[in-house]
């Protein structure tokens, strides 16, 4: 098994301590492995792999970060994934498996096959007439930039009008994103096993919008109705566009899905349990 490694530089203080040590355990247990060069040179790791063919040439990624580091190497991968498994540096760390300073168990087991594949749904979206597609793990997320006025959007499923709403934004989210920006906006937790996609409106004017899971089969379609100064259009939080008052936005679920180790005896709900503090 060929594994690749990529962090995060902007956990490079906390990754770097961890990083040496790290590599001196892979060869003692002789397992094969490279390392990003963007990584690889700041660390000062004399042979880095470029990502694009670390890619190509490795059966797993360990992703040393937070999650926002699993988001970009997911969106990186495109529809060709590779599984990955998250070592956690960051705050929180929904996505990641293994922790820093207790990963050595885990990870034996898992390089043994004990091990399970989560598949994670993924978004598509298409920015206007813009031939690229764009694609999100967690959300793709509509929000005011620089006015402190309301956006007015006309939302239609599957070409059925659904309703307008008046509010500082939208936050379009997979089941993997509903613990992340849409959970802060009241929206529901939902397992990743579910086909869903949840449509949540930021600081609605009228209470009575409230958070709508759909099909993840639906196609979504966005318009603006009212929008004076334009407005951001937010990726995973990774690609910031633009958008303006005739821009359409079009979401949808991707052809692919996200694949991340996890261990035998872990579950979603002691993760959540954990992450959110939840008590008897």
């Amino acid at each position: 098994m060929k594994i690749g490694i990529i962090a995060n530089k902007n956990y490079f203080e906390k990754i770097s301590p961890f990083f040496g040590g790290f590599l001196d355990w892979l060869k003692k247990n002789n397992i094969d492995f490279c390392v990003e060069a963007e990584f690889a040179d700041i660390a000062g790791y004399p042979h880095g792999t470029s990502i694009f063919t670390m890619m190509k040439i490795s059966d797993l990624l360990i992703v040393l970060g937070g999650d926002g580091t699993i988001l970009r190497a997911a969106r990186l991968m495109r529809n060709n994934q590779i599984p990955m498994l998250g070592i956690r540096f960051g705050r929180l760390g929904f996505l990641a498996e293994l922790s820093g300073q207790t990963y050595e168990k885990g990870l034996i087991d898992i390089l043994k096959g004990e091990y399970r594949l989560d598949e994670r749904m993924v978004l598509e979206a298409q920015i206007g007439d813009e031939p690229e597609l764009l694609y999100a793990l967690n959300d793709v997320v509509i929000f005011r930039s620089h006015s402190s006025k309301l956006i007015t959007l006309d939302v239609h499923i599957d070409n059925d009008y659904m309703n307008t709403f008046r509010s500082d934004g939208m936050i379009i989210a997979s089941p993997t994103g509903s613990t992340a920006y849409s959970l802060s906006c009241g929206g529901p937790i939902v397992t990743p096993g579910i086909s869903a996609i949840i449509i949540n409106p930021i600081c609605p004017h009228m209470l009575s919008n409230r958070p709508t899971l759909v099909s993840g089969d639906s196609k979504i379609l966005i318009r603006f109705e009212e929008l004076e100064d334009g407005c951001t259009i937010s990726v995973d939080g990774q690609q910031d566009i633009i958008a303006h008052k005739d821009t359409v936005i079009k979401i949808k679920q991707a052809p692919y899905k996200v694949k991340l180790v996890r261990s035998v005896n872990n579950d979603f709900f002691s993760v959540v349990r954990n992450k959110l503090k939840w008590t008897q």
